[in-house]
């Protein structure tokens, strides 16, 4: 419980450090709020799946889940700021129409696919990394 609860932070502390630094005005806030959301929510729970206690020691394991997490995360994160500015009565945006969390669904993945081209490179290896050296630390 104590490593997946780390790896959560570690994926929130990384998703905000990754998406605050590619986003220009208070718009784009609640795309930073919802990938740390994101990243927390997806690794805890890869972690808890991939690395629970009773399972044996495995960096390799761990280096998937945090590849996983730095995949995943990227469409739960679109659709959780899809349903905020939804929720709010804001477009996404500028100059469009607020999406509906049904139209959200088709669209977060389609957001999903730019962002992983645009941060994907990043993400899926430092989470892999991450993952990585939680898991040798757990087996020391």
């Amino acid at each position: 419980m104590r490593s997946a609860l780390i790896f959560g932070a570690l994926g929130l502390v990384l998703a905000y450090l990754i998406v605050s630094g590619r986003t220009a005005g208070g718009e784009w806030w609640s795309l930073v709020v919802a990938s740390g959301l994101a990243a927390f929510a997806v690794s805890y729970v890869l972690w808890r799946v991939l690395s629970s206690p009773g399972r044996p020691f495995s960096a390799r394991r761990g280096a998937l889940a945090g590849a996983l997490t730095g995949l995943l995360a990227h469409p739960v994160a679109w659709y959780l700021a899809v349903i905020w500015n939804y929720l709010r009565g804001n477009a996404l945006f500028p100059d469009s129409k607020p999406i509906g969390p049904i139209e959200g669904l088709k669209a977060s993945f389609v957001f999903a696919f730019f962002g992983l081209l645009l941060t994907g490179w990043l993400t899926v290896p430092a989470g892999a990394i991450a993952g990585w050296l939680l898991e040798r630390r757990k087996g020391k």
